[in-house]
């Protein structure tokens, strides 16, 4: 809990800066550059995230390594993290960051669940079906999950629609389980 209020905390911070400077978008983009970079690299994220290397030896690293991929004030930000020993919350700060941002650009995330990929049509179709529902930019990622056999499922936020076969098969086997026979019409 204490990890999700800070991450709420540094988030709104960077968020104001990057609004007051109407960079909310490269702001996004550097700091996935970063969370993607950290992750990508073990012996990197062992370094950022581990509790007993010198926050000197974590903010040498990281003006080495981000530098030149970032503006002034991310590059500060990300610093100021390690001074503070925050660092092991950044994750959550950029997810937080990105919800802020794509709440002021009027955008949503869905995550869609489909056995097999959707086709150009198919995606285009659900892409609007959703922003006609919502009133919102819907932007998607995609996940392919064959043990639900076929339809979808759509993740939006703490929403779900679930209209998987798989789901569709256990509803209708809970309704025939709970239905009692009353009796079968056989006669001789």
């Amino acid at each position: 809990m204490l990890a999700n209020q800070l991450a709420v905390k540094y988030a709104q911070a960077i968020y104001e800066l990057a609004a007051e400077k109407d960079m909310l978008n490269v702001v996004e983009q550097e700091l996935r550059l970063v969370e993607s970079t950290i992750a990508s690299y073990h012996d990197l994220s062992i370094l950022m995230y581990h509790p007993q290397v010198l926050a000197k030896a974590k903010q040498e690293t990281i003006r080495k390594v981000f530098e030149q991929d970032l503006t002034d004030f991310v590059l500060k930000f990300l610093l100021l993290l390690v001074d503070k020993r925050r660092e092991t919350v950044l994750p959550e700060i950029i997810r937080e960051y990105i919800k802020m941002a794509n709440e002021a650009r009027n955008i949503l995330e869905a995550e869609v669940i489909t056995a097999m990929p959707l086709g150009e049509s198919q995606e285009n179709a659900l892409v609007n079906k959703l922003g006609a529902v919502t009133g919102k930019k819907v932007v998607i990622t995609k996940r392919i999950d064959t043990s639900i056999i076929g339809g979808m499922i759509v993740k939006i936020g703490d929403k779900l629609i679930d209209g998987s076969i798989v789901r569709q098969l256990a509803t209708l086997k809970n309704a025939l389980l709970n239905n009692e026979v009353t009796g079968i019409g056989v006669t001789d």
